[in-house]
């Protein structure tokens, strides 16, 4: 049975725009996150490339606007002091009945092309419904590879409970969409126009 010449082009255009959106979809590898857990204690190990120069994924990764924007899974970020080489920001984060405060201070460390992040408080208002963070250290370590850098992220957590059940769930829904951003962010033409203006 032939198509009608409007049923051909309507074929066509459909076809047309499945292939261009297929197309349009990013062909970088997926983001390449671990959680490893030792009792009370867990790991949290995330890889992404980039081609952006070292210098620019420092300060994206450092600099508390740029932190904000691919952050959003952590919560609300809010600036508390800003200098050259340390900052400290603190997260408000609320998930259904789950709310906390989670303070950072956060160094940069250029010559070595890492960022030391360390937790100085937590604060969190649902009692004994989920374990607490007693202790976080994080860093950023951004390596050049010649054709691409590659940025690693390593944060190792000490709670006051194994992380189990509902809250681990939650703990590593977070961490994929936290990957995610990221990886998405670093993505963005402008970081890469942003560094040729300068």
């Amino acid at each position: 049975m032939a198509f009608k010449p409007t049923v051909r082009v309507r074929l066509a255009l459909a076809i047309a725009t499945v292939v261009a959106t297929a197309a349009a979809l990013p062909a970088g590898p997926v983001p390449s996150w671990t959680l490893d857990q030792n009792g009370r204690t867990y790991t949290y190990t995330l890889t992404l490339e980039s081609r952006l120069p070292e210098a620019v994924l420092l300060d994206v990764l450092f600099d508390p606007l740029h932190v904000a924007a691919f952050s959003k899974s952590a919560g609300r970020l809010v600036r508390l002091k800003e200098e050259e080489t340390v900052n400290e920001v603190r997260f408000d984060t609320r998930r259904l009945v789950f709310k906390c405060s989670t303070t950072f201070r956060r160094t940069l460390d250029r010559e070595s092309g890492s960022i030391e992040i360390e937790m100085t408080g937590f604060k969190a208002g649902w009692g004994k419904l989920a374990p607490h963070a007693q202790s976080s250290r994080a860093r950023y370590t951004v390596k050049d590879l010649g054709t691409h850098r590659e940025i690693v992220y390593r944060q190792e957590v000490e709670t006051d409970r194994p992380v189990s059940g509902y809250s681990l769930r939650v703990l590593r829904k977070s961490m994929g969409e936290f990957a995610r951003d990221l990886d998405q962010y670093l993505q963005r033409p402008d970081l890469a126009r942003a560094h040729m203006i300068r």
